[in-house]
């Protein structure tokens, strides 16, 4: 696949993915393991939902984080020339490949549910998908 497609359909994923966090946080908590999620209709002053509260707040940072690097990407998708999308796939794999790692050890260690999985797969398929890229376009003859 050639390196802007890659580009706008990681861009567009992660920023699918950003929304679901963002609509469906309180839900997504749930499904990770987060406990406190009756208790945290008293409010965020109510003690014994603080801590869930200080949760969601961390996946609404993360989804919102996620719309930024989605957006920069389509906008860097129409900027760059080929040889620059192949530098920022190689880049954006790093850093998804580094949050896939975090995910999978959270996963191991706190979550060990599905939807972890769920999260840390789509996150290492996403890597894969910008290294193929750059590996197929690194060895394809220039255009």
């Amino acid at each position: 696949m050639n390196p802007g497609t890659v580009i706008g359909v990681v861009g567009a994923a992660l920023m699918a993915v950003a929304l679901v966090l963002l609509v469906a946080t309180g839900a997504v908590a749930s499904a990770l393991g987060a406990q406190g999620g009756a208790v945290a209709v008293a409010g965020a002053s109510d003690p014994s939902s603080l801590a869930f509260w200080f949760q969601l707040s961390f996946i609404r940072l993360f989804g919102t984080t996620l719309v930024a690097m989605g957006v920069i990407l389509l906008w860097c998708r129409a900027q760059l020339d080929a040889e620059q999308q192949r530098s920022l796939l190689r880049l954006t794999a790093i850093a998804l490949g580094a949050v896939a790692v975090m995910a999978v050890g959270q996963q191991i260690a706190v979550w060990t549910s599905t939807a972890g999985w769920v999260l840390a797969g789509s996150l290492l398929l996403v890597t894969i998908a910008c290294l193929s890229s750059t590996w197929r376009s690194a060895s394809s003859p220039a255009v």
